[in-house]
């Protein structure tokens, strides 16, 4: 009995789709046994904060593995690129000069024209805004003072935009 190749192909997508959930179940099943590990071990501390610290349960020889970017940062290996490689130094150097010289040394229309246009842009967006009020107030009592003395009204004539 031959299996087509669309039937194949169809079981073969059900599978998939399958060890995909079965994955995805045991992605956040361990994602949730990690969360209450930390909330049973945070509860633990801020109740007993004087208990002594548990021993690790690591393998001698197994690394701790960092997570996240902060731990990577945290575990590299500074004192040796410090100590072994004097173009790591060369770029530490380099980054405070040209840092200093940047904020020093360098007059503002050096600088990134997009930081000073946004400068720019929120201090005249304020004084437009200002002026802007000024205009909305001066335009009443300009509409005020001439109906009261209008100098260009002839005796006998309507009012003019009074409705």
């Amino acid at each position: 009995m031959k299996i087509s190749n669309e039937n194949h192909h169809y079981h073969m997508g059900n599978r998939l789709e399958e060890m995909d959930t079965v994955m995805v179940a045991t992605k956040i099943l361990e994602a949730v046994k990690w969360s209450a590990e930390t909330v049973k071990g945070t509860a633990l501390v801020l109740a007993h904060p004087n208990a002594p610290v548990p021993a690790s349960q690591l393998h001698p020889r197994m690394m701790a593995r960092p997570w996240t970017a902060q731990e990577y940062i945290r575990m590299w290996s500074w004192r040796h690129c410090w100590k072994f490689l004097p173009v790591f130094r060369f770029y530490i150097y380099s980054g405070i000069i040209i840092y200093g010289v940047y904020k020093f040394v360098l007059p503002s229309k050096l600088k990134p024209r997009h930081r000073i246009m946004y400068t720019k842009g929120k201090e005249d967006g304020h004084h437009h805004e200002v002026e802007h009020w000024y205009g909305i107030r001066q335009k009443l009592a300009d509409k005020e003072y001439f109906k009261k003395y209008n100098p260009l009204k002839k005796a006998g004539e309507a009012e003019v935009g009074g409705h």
